[in-house]
């Protein structure tokens, strides 16, 4: 029988390192998707052509990383089985990008510890055992393709702003996380002893999306709280300070998750940070290729609780109901004006999470 090669890496191995070393290339660049900003209506992140769905987690961030390193505008993937399905094809010679499937519903031969052999119930039936698998498998961009309708499912770009407004109100009141305004403030950041948000009032950002991408980075940081998913990069980040390696990370998880946030709510994303944390961000994934992965995972898991709470009162401003007795095909009442925004520069607002 064959050996296997030490020196061959396992899809898994090999997704992670790939990974690491498009996102590593970009961040220097300073075209990492976080890194860059998303007007309102804009979808940076890929979805699924057949189902309409976002890929979630690590694979999201993979797949905008990949598609931007190879030059597709499109951010829509699927299987080559999906492909055929709609009706299409993929072009000969083209490659696609392995992307990881993870399930716990897996089940393997339980086996007896004291002989090996298959472990039997009381009527001497073979008994199996639930187990995590994770696979890979390919999926390739539609500019790959010839035969799909690209012209449906195209997001709504002219959706008003007061929907996404709305909505992101809806997040930052079910937190319960207080906002302090601070007229003629400059900076924005969470202060975990004191469990609040502290931003500069409304007045001071260029306009209102600036605000609510700015509120969604530091809500960000405030699921970290032991109350919430008490996760221990925010906790060992406020502990180190800035410039620390787990600083860095809670930073990482925070800017990502406001751009998926940001993207879901359709107020787009600017990103909080320069060059502050590139070396940090950097250092992280060559010490670790899996950070990535993990970062955007964890973003994931972020960005579900602050908008899993709220998501049928999203569903029902994205689909308002028609006022009774008025025709259906009126356009719904607008939502009260955003407070006017200061028509001077906008000042730059640093996120941080200092130690209060």
């Amino acid at each position: 029988m064959a050996k296997k090669n030490p020196d061959r890496k396992n899809p898994a191995q090999a997704y992670h390192e790939r990974f690491a070393a498009t996102i590593i290339r970009q961040i220097r660049e300073g075209t990492a998707s976080w890194q860059k900003p998303w007007r309102r209506g804009e979808t940076p992140l890929p979805t699924n052509f057949a189902t309409g769905k976002p890929y979630r987690g690590g694979n999201t961030l993979y797949l905008a990383a990949r598609g931007q390193e190879r030059g597709f505008s499109d951010n829509r993937w699927a299987t080559y089985r999906q492909i055929k399905k709609a009706g299409g094809h993929v072009r000969k010679g083209e490659r696609g990008e392995k992307i990881l499937f993870f399930t716990r519903n897996a089940r393997r031969l339980k086996l007896d510890p004291k002989t090996g052999e298959p472990a039997l119930d009381a009527k001497g039936r073979k008994q199996y055992e639930a187990r995590a698998v994770v696979r890979t498998y390919a999926v390739f961009n539609v500019e790959q393709t010839r035969g799909l309708d690209l012209s449906r499912d195209q997001p709504d770009a002219d959706a008003p702003d007061w929907q996404a407004h709305r909505k992101a109100d809806a997040v930052i009141q079910t937190q319960g996380v207080p906002l302090h305004h601070v007229v003629g403030g400059d900076r924005a950041y969470y202060a975990l002893k004191e469990d609040k948000i502290v931003l500069p009032a409304r007045a001071h950002f260029p306009d209102a999306d600036a605000y609510y991408a700015t509120a969604l980075h530091e809500l960000g940081h405030a699921t970290g709280h032991e109350s919430r998913l008490d996760r221990e990069t925010l906790q060992k980040g406020v502990k180190a300070g800035f410039g620390s390696p787990d600083y860095a990370r809670e930073e990482l998880r925070a800017e990502i998750s406001a751009m998926m946030s940001g993207q879901e709510l359709g107020v787009g994303h600017r990103p909080q940070h320069g060059a502050a944390y590139v070396e940090g961000w950097v250092k992280a994934l060559d010490d670790n290729p899996r950070e990535i992965y993990f970062a955007a995972a964890e973003a994931q898991r972020i960005s579900d609780h602050l908008i899993e709470p709220v998501r049928e009162q999203i569903k029902e401003i994205d689909n308002p109901a028609p006022e009774p007795d008025e025709p259906l095909d009126r356009a719904p009442e607008r939502a009260p004006a955003e407070p006017a925004l200061a028509q001077t520069a906008p000042q730059r607002i640093p996120a941080t999470v200092p130690s209060r």
